[in-house]
């Protein structure tokens, strides 16, 4: 009997006639020996029905309430329920498995079993080799060449080998990105590092380093009023030294008001960094309405982003502090 994570088998063999029986993934639960004839009158009229839903009933089998269905399109052997007879269509099981396999073989797969923790993925043999869990929906896709195929160890083994040949180690997927690994560095310090910047080399170690990825940063909310604007902006951005960003920079002129609403200490530039696309994601995603565009900030800021309308100041001042403090601390 299957358990816990042990893969369920698609058919028994008959123990009186040999026959191979494909169960329905409810009842492969159940030992071979329980699948024995069951004697008994079969009703004219289960015939009829299981004729015109493409099976020919074999014969009773179990107990009282299974039937052994012939399917009339591959000639295979499937229990089924007799209340699924008489009331549903019931689908052979030889012929599923047939169509999963061709769906595996069309994705460039090879189909292994159907995953016993969740009906709709199923484990495969990748090309190159590993064992894979895969959602029957995605090889579909992959089928009809929408996306392609990508192993995940063979990802972290080549993830691996590019930290390494640039002096660092991969120790886990960053938990928060799914762009970013948690890397250490020779010198022993861990840091979060985007997969595109260590696969081109584009890294310098928070620890020991000299660029401003290593220096202390800060992380500033400010509050800009043009005279001739009714509303200010808000700007979110981090740097080392935000008095010079604000007017040097920014390319601020004279009479532009500028407040300090927060600014916030990191010990490097890189936590700095991390922490204010995550605030930016974050303002894009709950806030697309308060995004300033680009053509607006043209002639006024020397950005083209991260500058926000302040109608909702209190809840982007909330999300900062929450956020910012969270992974300062």
């Amino acid at each position: 009997m299957p358990k816990g994570n042990t893969p369920a088998p698609d058919y028994i063999i008959l123990p009186e006639s040999g026959l191979r029986l494909y169960l329905p993934r409810r009842s492969s639960h159940v030992p071979a020996e329980e699948w024995i004839p069951y004697t008994g009158p079969i009703p004219k009229d289960w015939h009829t029905i299981a004729e015109a839903k493409g099976f020919t009933i074999h014969s009773r089998i179990r107990d009282k309430f299974h039937l052994c269905l012939q399917c009339q399109t591959c000639g295979a052997l499937t229990a089924q329920k007799v209340y699924t007879l008489r009331t549903a269509q019931p689908a052979c099981v030889a012929c599923q498995c047939q169509a999963r396999e061709a769906l595996a073989q069309a994705a460039g797969l090879s189909f292994l079993h159907r995953d016993p923790s969740n009906r709709h993925y199923g484990i495969f043999r990748a090309p190159c080799g590993h064992k894979i869990s895969r959602q029957f929906t995605f090889l579909e896709r992959i089928a009809a060449g929408e996306v392609a195929h990508r192993c995940e160890y063979c990802l972290e083994d080549r993830d691996r080998a590019e930290a390494q040949s640039i002096g660092w180690n991969l120790l886990s997927r960053d938990p928060d990105d799914a762009n970013y690994r948690i890397y250490q560095h020779g010198c022993g310090h861990v840091q979060r590092v985007a997969r595109a910047n260590m696969h081109w080399g584009q890294v310098d170690c928070a620890g020991c380093g000299q660029s401003w990825t290593s220096r202390p940063s800060n992380i500033y909310l400010l509050q800009l009023t043009w005279p001739d604007q009714d509303h200010p902006w808000i700007k979110l951005g981090f740097s080392n030294h935000p008095e010079k960003r604000f007017r040097h920079q920014l390319g601020l002129s004279e009479d532009v008001d500028v407040e300090l609403l927060r600014n916030v200490p990191f010990e490097t530039g890189h936590e700095a960094c991390f922490v204010e696309k995550k605030l930016h994601a974050t303002l894009r995603e709950a806030h697309p309405d308060q995004v300033v565009p680009r053509q607006e900030l043209e002639d006024r800021i020397n950005v083209v982003s991260e500058v926000y309308r302040p109608d909702r100041l209190q809840t982007i001042l909330t999300l900062f502090d929450r956020v910012v403090t969270k992974e300062a601390s």
